[in-house]
């Protein structure tokens, strides 16, 4: 929720100063000094350095297309920066669709127009917030939409629904529709334009704590391992071993997961291995869609194509088999990425798993979440969008972090997350010494979270324990053989039904 005490702290301790700056930039005249402060201001939200330097180099751009065509600045602007909430919708979109025809003329497809706005989202946002201020917000949100969606957790903001991934055209447009709930947001809480811009990119993200915000340090256990595709301009990327940059991936990928990075050229190899130290997430505004943000390279021995050809495990993959074509996000089975490991002797943490019986149609811990709990949810009356899998907690000093498999029911405000439920997932628990491990850890979750339920899942079983008695006793558990009958899902469904 938007605090007008905290608001006004932040403006008698510099925070106007902030404000001025987006004004004469904006609203007169734009300089080399806007794209310097915005490219720094961004730098303690966005974790990748590159970042900076795309919102450097594309205002830049823009302040040469305005000498260019020697337009002065700012004559549209409203000098009492007055936003009219109702007019916005009935205006922006026959702006967007000015525009769109415009980059059609030169790109055609709506995925090429999609493409050109996307990458250039910065030089067109801003350029759009200059000519039409009370219709348009420059967004500087590019690879980091996560952060958007923290703030308006925290501020109560109800962004728009996010379009599908081939929705190119629906996606193009969702940048008037993010505009407009944010002038509507500026508008109820009686900020002016330039007000909004200082809170969008200063005030809120050193509010929700920037980078730390989704950056996670402490990384646990993988459970998977992932492929992505590099191209020649990444081939030093691995050197660097405090790298963290941001990478299309799997829908699957979680905190801690291995990420094995192969360079398509110039030498058609794998050649670094890192680690994923966010939560995956939707970017609409990403042209991959999927993004999330990976850490801990480790260079190692390059391994090629052809190498791959002639090993006995790898001449066996379909990615293998297509040339690594279409490699972002193609899931390695634990024992291929183990062999991957032997084979480049590479000093990274390996996958465990179980060797089972080939008709044993539970080999991971992914299998139990997609097997059994998701469907179970489905059963007990949550939506998709009703739990969430890897919610990052915040613990101490920016530098701890938990993250439950399954929260149901979150409440994600800064400070005092909380939900109804957590769900621990094991592929296996077959003694009851293992099972009081698994629920100390799962414990620790439910007091954080201060969650009624906290119950833990196995292929096996599933076991809950309440609140009550800080999650001690088991007042329920059963087999998924067990829940097929009505009167054991009847018992399940009062307990943690929604």
């Amino acid at each position: 929720m938007f605090n007008k005490y905290m608001w006004n702290l932040y403006l008698q301790s510099g925070g106007n100063n902030v404000v001025d700056m987006f004004r004469r930039n904006l609203a007169d005249h734009l300089t080399e000094e806007y794209a310097e402060k915005v490219a720094d201001m961004r730098q303690y939200y966005c974790i990748n350095a590159d970042a900076g330097r795309v919102i450097e180099i594309q205002i830049r751009d823009l302040i040469q297309t305005y000498e260019d065509i020697e337009k002065e600045l700012g004559e549209e602007a409203e000098e009492d920066e007055k936003i009219d909430t109702e007019e916005i919708p009935k205006t922006y979109v026959p702006v967007m669709d000015s525009l769109y025809e415009t980059l059609g003329l030169e790109c055609g497809t709506s995925q090429r127009i999609f493409d050109e706005f996307s990458g250039g989202m910065v030089y067109y946002s801003t350029n759009l917030s200059v000519l039409f201020p009370t219709l348009f917000v420059p967004y500087y949100f590019q690879h980091n939409y996560n952060v958007l969606q923290f703030i308006a957790d925290e501020f109560e903001i109800e962004l728009p629904h996010v379009p599908a991934k081939k929705d190119y055209k629906g996606r193009f447009y969702f940048y008037g529709e993010i505009s407009c709930t944010l002038l509507n947001f500026a508008k109820q809480n009686e900020l002016s334009i330039y007000e909004l811009y200082a809170f969008m990119y200063d005030f809120a993200p050193h509010y929700i704590g920037g980078t730390d915000s989704y950056v996670v340090k402490d990384l646990p256990s993988p459970r998977s391992a992932f492929f992505i595709g590099a191209d020649s301009s990444d081939q030093f990327l691995a050197d660097n071993k405090s790298e963290i940059v941001s990478w299309q991936c799997n829908p699957d990928t979680r905190v801690g997961d291995m990420i094995v990075m192969y360079m398509r050229t110039p030498i058609s190899a794998v050649e670094s291995i890192w680690r994923a130290c966010s939560v995956g997430f939707i970017d609409p505004f990403f042209y991959y869609y999927r993004c999330v943000y990976i850490s801990q390279p480790v260079k190692v021995s390059p391994f090629s194509l052809e190498e791959m050809r002639k090993d006995k495990v790898f001449k066996a993959l379909p990615i293998v088999r297509k040339n690594m074509q279409g490699v972002n996000g193609i899931e390695l089975y634990p024992s291929v990425y183990n062999h991957l490991l032997d084979k480049m002797k590479a000093n990274a943490p390996r996958l465990e798993f179980d060797k089972t019986e080939e008709d044993d149609e539970y080999t991971c811990e992914k299998d139990v979440e997609n097997k059994l709990i998701k469907p179970l949810l489905l059963k007990l009356g949550y939506r998709d969008d009703e739990y969430e899998q890897q919610l990052y907690i915040e613990i101490g000093n920016h530098n701890k972090a938990l993250i439950p498999d399954f929260v149901l029911l979150p409440d994600k405000r800064k400070g005092h997350v909380s939900g109804y439920a957590i769900i621990e997932a094991k592929r296996s628990i077959s003694s009851g010494k293992s099972l009081q491990q698994v629920f100390i850890q799962a414990r620790s979750y439910a007091r954080v979270l201060a969650t009624k339920i906290c119950a833990v899942a196995s292929k096996e079983k599933i076991w809950i324990t309440h609140n009550k008695d800080d999650y001690e006793e088991i007042i329920f558990e059963a087999t998924w053989k067990q829940l097929n009958d009505e009167d054991s899902f009847y018992k399940l469904d009062k307990i943690i039904g929604k």
